[in-house]
C-alpha cells in the first residue's frame, strides 16, 4: 500500500433530501492509517456523508474512489466488495437481536466471504477477544450493556478486515460510564495503524485521537487542520465557537482538551 496515495477519496459529494440540500460539494481524502474527524453541529450533514461514503444512501453528483478506483453502487458485486473494505460502527450498533455475540461477527464471514463455519468461527472468537468479549460470545444482544453492544459491532466490521472504518458516533447511544471502553477499542486501533474517520462531539476525545480535525455545518467543511489548531486557535469565529459550547458541554476531568 503506497503511503502517498489515499486509500479513500470523495470528490464533491452533493446529497438533497427533497428541497433540502445536505451536503454541497463535499471532498476529502483519506491516507493510510489516517485519523480524521469530523465535528460540527447536528444537522450539517455528517452522519449523512458517511452513509453517503458507504452507500446506504444515494447522492445526486460526486464519485467515491477507492485506491482511485470510482465506485459504482449499479455494480452490485463490487460494492459488496467494497463494503468489505470500508467497515461502518453505527450509533445504535445495528446488531441481530436474534443472534448471540458469536453470531452477529461470524454471519458475514460465512455469507459473504464463503469462509467455511468452523473457520469463521475461529475468527469470530478472535475478535471478541481482541475487544475483550471472548467471555461473551454466547450472550445475546438483550444481555450485553450498550458498550459491549457497540464492542461487538466493531468486532464484526473487524472481521471483514477493512482498510476504513466509518464511526458515526459510537458512543452517542452509551451511558456515561460505557464509553471509556468503547474509547479504549478505538484507541486500540488507531495504535495498530487504522485508517479511521469518526463522527464524534466529544472533542477531548477527539484531540488525543485524531490527526485532523474537519469542522463542517451546512453542508460543507469550513476548515479543517491539527486538533491543536482547530480546538484551541481556529481561524474561523464560527468553528471557536462551537468548539467552545461543546467543550463546556461534553468535556470532563479526563477528557477536557489541555
Amino acid at each position: 500500500m503506497d503511503p502517498r496515495r489515499p486509500i479513500l477519496r470523495l470528490e464533491g459529494i452533493h446529497k438533497r433530501f427533497a428541497a433540502q440540500e445536505v451536503l454541497k460539494g463535499v471532498s476529502l481524502e483519506l491516507f493510510p492509517g489516517d485519523i480524521k474527524v469530523i465535528i460540527g453541529p447536528s444537522g450539517s450533514g455528517k452522519s449523512t456523508l458517511l452513509h453517503c461514503i458507504n452507500f446506504l444512501v444515494g447522492f445526486e453528483r460526486g464519485r467515491v474512489l477507492l485506491h482511485e478506483q470510482p465506485i459504482d453502487p449499479a455494480d452490485k458485486p463490487r460494492l459488496c466488495a467494497y463494503r468489505q473494505k470500508v467497515g461502518m460502527i453505527f450509533q445504535d450498533f445495528n446488531l441481530f437481536d436474534h443472534l448471540s455475540a458469536l453470531d452477529n461477527v461470524q454471519i458475514g464471514l460465512v455469507r459473504v466471504k464463503k469462509i467455511p463455519r468452523r473457520e469463521a468461527r475461529e475468527r469470530a472468537l478472535a475478535e471478541l477477544g481482541r475487544v475483550g468479549l471472548r467471555e461473551h460470545a454466547h450472550k445475546y444482544p438483550a444481555e450485553l450493556s450498550g458498550g459491549q453492544k457497540q464492542r461487538v459491532s466493531i468486532a464484526r466490521a473487524l472481521a471483514m478486515d477493512p482498510e476504513v472504518m466509518l464511526l458515526d458516533e459510537p458512543t452517542s447511544a452509551l451511558d456515561p460510564e460505557l464509553i471509556g471502553e468503547v474509547h479504549a477499542v478505538i484507541r486500540d486501533l488507531a495504535a495498530g495503524g487504522m485508517t479511521m474517520l469518526l463522527v464524534t462531539h466529544e472533542l477531548g476525545f477527539a484531540a488525543k485521537l485524531a490527526h485532523e480535525i474537519l469542522f463542517m455545518e451546512n453542508g460543507v467543511i469550513l476548515e479543517q487542520g491539527p486538533p491543536e489548531v482547530i480546538l484551541r486557535n481556529a481561524r474561523l469565529e464560527r468553528t471557536r465557537a462551537f468548539c467552545a459550547r461543546i467543550a463546556g458541554l461534553h468535556a470532563g476531568p479526563a477528557e477536557a482538551p489541555a
